[in-house]
């Protein structure tokens, strides 16, 4: 009886052993096919989105962000590089022929501006969170003067339309890393998940 058993016993395992090597393959394959359906699924809608309004995706929507605001951060300090000089639009509001005419917080933004707008366009233009941090503290500095102490830069001052500017523009900047790191903690609760499948 255990001669015959043996080999039936042996035989039963190894059927066991190819079965579930097969179901674990299946499941690679499965979760690979669904990688790769996915990965497809966000090209096609980059594609489809490309020309339209709405962005594909976290990454796409800062990539227009930059986009825009790059070349208006470089024109704002390039405007402000000849107040430096005492010739700029801050200069002709104090009449000041030099910048140590100014007042300290007008010498403060003017100096910000002319520094930080190329600092901040060039860090935009190359898709670099130091690009987001310059455009923060350059708009965060504009609408902190220009509600709370218009006085620091008088007889300057900053126009109402473009502190709503740079409010909507730290609004869109905090909303967009928002939604980036949603998608990066979607995207790896995602991966645990596939890889605890894979294990089982």
């Amino acid at each position: 009886m255990r001669a015959a058993s043996s080999p039936a016993s042996a035989r039963l395992v190894r059927d066991h052993r190819v079965h579930r090597l097969r179901r674990v393959d299946a499941r690679r394959v499965a979760l690979t096919r669904a990688t790769d359906d996915d990965a497809h699924d966000d090209d096609d809608a980059r594609a489809s989105t490309s020309s339209s309004i709405l962005p594909a995706d976290a990454e796409d929507g800062l990539r227009r962000y930059r986009a825009v605001l790059a070349p208006l951060f470089l024109a704002g300090g390039f405007l402000h590089v000849p107040d430096l000089f005492g010739v700029g639009p801050i200069a002709g509001a104090f009449d000041a022929s030099s910048l140590g005419e100014l007042s300290p917080g007008a010498r403060a933004l003017t100096a910000l501006w002319a520094v930080g707008g190329p600092a901040a366009a060039a860090g935009l233009a190359m898709g670099s969170f130091v690009g987001d941090v310059a455009v923060t503290c350059v708009a965060s500095a504009e609408i902190i003067v220009g509600i709370d102490f218009p006085g620091a830069i008088a007889p300057a001052e900053i126009p109402g339309p473009i502190v709503a500017a740079q409010i909507v523009n730290l609004a869109s900047l905090v909303g967009l890393r928002a939604w980036q790191t949603a998608e990066k903690r979607r995207g790896e609760t995602r991966a645990r998940a596939a890889g605890t499948e894979s294990n089982r």
